[in-house]
């Protein structure tokens, strides 16, 4: 298992990376300001959501947390990709 501090650092690394590419969509011209806004709250949002909850997890069921974790992170993570290319 991964240190929570390196998940931590590499969860920082992604959203960010998210919401740069939202300002560089922003800059294209053709994004929507108001969509773009939107979407960078919940970018804002997913990285406190599942920061929080790092945070604060069963140490007796680490195994299938960190599973379950990595999963529902891939999802939000590919679900903001998808919405940044639709903008």
């Amino acid at each position: 298992m991964a240190k929570k501090r390196n998940i931590k650092k590499s969860l920082h690394y992604i959203m960010s990376d998210l919401f740069t590419a939202t300002l560089i969509s922003l800059a294209d011209k053709k994004a929507d300001p108001e969509k773009v806004a939107e979407l960078q709250e919940k970018i804002l949002n997913v990285y406190e959501d599942f920061n929080s909850r790092l945070s604060n997890y069963e140490r007796k069921n680490a195994k299938a947390f960190f599973k379950q974790y990595k999963e529902e992170v891939n999802k939000e993570i590919a679900d903001i990709f998808a919405a940044i290319e639709k903008v």
